[in-house]
């Protein structure tokens, strides 16, 4: 009989992490550990987000109703298929089952989680993120990250593009990304988006308020800037929502709720002509090797969420610089530091 158990996992960032709606040093997530009757252990973390509704405390009462009947399903294929069907407001807690579920069948058949999904050994350059501080302290930050070549600037304040500016001539040798996360309105956008091109920007992420969409069509249609949806848009179901309104998509397991439904939201991005950005929230190398497994399908890699901890409490990915190179051994690759 598998079993399953739900643990809380407390991080910190070394530094307060700002975006346009909130500044946090401190981020409750959990793992999920499956454990088979070999003795073997699949780890799997999920993320919850408060912007979609999701918090540790409802994922661990929505898993007590679950868990009989997750730890009956025979692989990760069942278990996200049925977790989509009974929790689709939870994704953050299926990306947690999803990421134990592989995991475990990866260290079942000795093969790394990649292989069996009939992918090459994933590698990526992945940006880093200036978090909302301070103009000193962002522009410390921003040197300070000296193995990253690409760097993604939290904007959706007042001064941002200025802050922005100063950063392009501080660090000319630097290449940027900006995320607003909903904080402009559409005038403020357009404005800003012409000056960041100016700047050289290689895109934005979700410049406008998710819903939005009469004004990102609007704004679509005149930015000198690829946009990104990653509020705007969780899964696979809501793809045809935002396909006409953004260049690229921003997928988060948390967002989509696991590797698998991941993997077919980038081939759905594929069919529909959109750019693929893999991205993820503030969290552990567990969460950070689970969607490593994908990053030779994406576009980008803005894979730096365990990269911002004070302490990484697991261990496993290879990294070379801005360079992450997922492991070789049997699931996910990553075990408890």
């Amino acid at each position: 009989m598998t079993k399953l158990r739900f643990k809380k996992l407390d991080l910190r960032t070394a530094a307060p992490f700002g975006i346009s709606r909130w500044t946090n040093t401190e981020f409750a997530n959990f793992v999920i550990e499956l454990e088979d009757a070999q003795g073997l252990v699949g780890r799997g973390e999920g993320a919850p987000n408060k912007r979609y509704n999701e918090t540790r405390r409802d994922d661990a009462a929505r898993l007590k109703e679950l868990g009989h009947a997750v730890v009956r399903l025979d692989g990760p294929a069942a278990i996200e298929d049925f977790l989509a069907a009974q929790a689709p407001e939870m994704p953050a807690l299926r990306a947690g089952i999803s990421g134990a579920a592989w995991d475990l069948a990866g260290k079942r058949f000795g093969e790394p989680v990649w292989k069996m999904l009939g992918l090459q050994r994933p590698r990526c350059h992945t940006s880093y993120t200036i978090a909302i501080a301070d103009p000193a302290t962002m522009l410390a930050q921003a040197r300070a990250a000296s193995d990253f070549p690409l760097l993604k600037v939290k904007l959706g304040f007042a001064g941002d593009v200025e802050l922005a500016e100063q950063l392009v001539r501080a660090l000319p040798e630097k290449r940027f990304r900006y995320d607003a996360n909903e904080g402009w309105d559409r005038e403020r956008a357009a404005h800003s988006l012409e000056h960041l091109a100016g700047l050289g920007a290689e895109l934005c992420e979700q410049p406008l308020p998710a819903a939005d969409r009469e004004g990102q069509e609007w704004l679509h249609e005149r930015s000198p800037v690829p946009l990104f949806a990653d509020e705007a848009l969780l899964d696979v179901d809501h793809l045809d929502e935002v396909a006409d309104i953004y260049d690229g998509v921003v997928v988060k397991l948390d967002k989509a709720g696991g590797i698998a439904a991941a993997f077919s939201l980038i081939s759905a991005c594929r069919g529909r002509g959109l750019q693929v950005l893999l991205g993820c929230m503030v969290s552990s190398s567990l969460s950070i090797a689970a969607a490593l497994q994908l990053a030779g399908l994406a576009d980008y890699a803005d894979l730096d969420g365990a990269l911002l901890l004070a302490r990484d409490p697991f261990t496993g990915i290879e990294r070379r610089g801005d360079e992450l190179v997922a492991s070789e051994l049997a699931g996910l690759g990553v075990e408890p530091a």
